[in-house]
């Protein structure tokens, strides 16, 4: 039966798969200099260099993963910190949680818009702050959209992955025996320690999952800092669009190994974050089953 099904799906798979590795493949060789098009036929390192010493990559790198980190890290502690107490009441409130499924539905850009419309120095809030004598002036409301730090960003970032780190532990705590949470309890184990020592090593698994799937469509996002980011300071997706833009067509394979080197280190996050997992408690008797 299951070699029915996977028959059923290969034309897809084998289609799809054919897509994206000639993509791929193209991507590197236009990248390493071999661009027929504009008359680039010989292999060279020479774009890859040309990106590693430019100051402003490096800052536009270090950016994307303050970004990446920062809304990565914060949603996956504060998802499963809600997570775990929407476990306790969700039996008498099972409104809670579907209502923790409402920002997942959202698209990005629109979550965008929304916090451009809240949070800007003339937006809604500034204005009630005003009329509530808060502030004395509606510039004097902190500066939080297009702002050095990309708080606007992360805010959006956390609004629409926390939701959705809650829930998806919601469903795996809902799953593990808490029985051992039960004999640790009653072993005089404190709840902290309970937490650290059983339940914690049983879900760190799913929380590196989380924070591979996270981390590489935060640092990778186009949209949310094309909106809310500063001009002045750059995420790495913004500077390989700017690349793009450029009528000059000698500009393209810069494009490309900037677009290589991106995808270079989310598959290098996702392979350490994957070892980690396996180094931790609880990641070798998963891999052992």
């Amino acid at each position: 039966m299951k070699k029915k099904y996977l028959l059923l799906i290969l034309p897809f798979v084998g289609l799809n798969s054919v897509v994206i590795i000639a993509a791929l493949f193209q991507s590197i060789a236009i990248s390493l200099g071999y661009y027929p098009v504009i008359g680039l036929r010989h292999l060279t390192l020479s774009y890859y260099f040309a990106v590693f010493s430019d100051r402003y990559f490096v800052r536009s790198l270090i950016y994307s993963l303050y970004l990446g980190l920062v809304s990565t890290v914060g949603a996956l502690a504060l998802g499963l910190v809600m997570a775990m107490a929407l476990e306790r009441v969700a039996g008498n409130h099972r409104w809670l949680a579907r209502l923790f499924t409402v920002p997942i539905t959202i698209p990005h850009i629109i979550v965008a818009l929304m916090i451009m419309q809240l949070l800007t120095q003339s937006g809604l809030v500034s204005r009630v702050a005003y009329h509530l004598h808060l502030i004395s002036s509606i510039d004097a409301f902190p500066l939080l959209v297009n702002d050095h730090w990309g708080i606007s960003i992360i805010i959006v970032f956390l609004y629409k992955e926390i939701p959705y780190v809650a829930v998806t532990m919601l469903a795996i705590l809902r799953q593990l025996q808490s029985g051992y949470t039960s004999v640790a309890r009653n072993l005089g184990a404190s709840r902290w320690q309970a937490f650290w020592h059983v339940t914690l090593p049983l879900v760190q698994p799913t929380l590196f999952t989380l924070f591979i799937i996270l981390f590489c469509f935060t640092f990778a996002n186009f949209e949310v800092p094309y909106i809310l980011g500063n001009p002045g300071n750059e995420t790495i997706a913004l500077t390989i669009y700017d690349q793009f833009l450029q009528p000059d067509l000698q500009s393209r394979p810069a494009a490309f190994a900037l677009n290589t080197i991106l995808s270079v280190i989310c598959l290098a996050a996702t392979l350490l974050a994957l070892l980690i997992s396996r180094l931790l408690p609880g990641g070798k008797d998963r891999y052992q089953e």
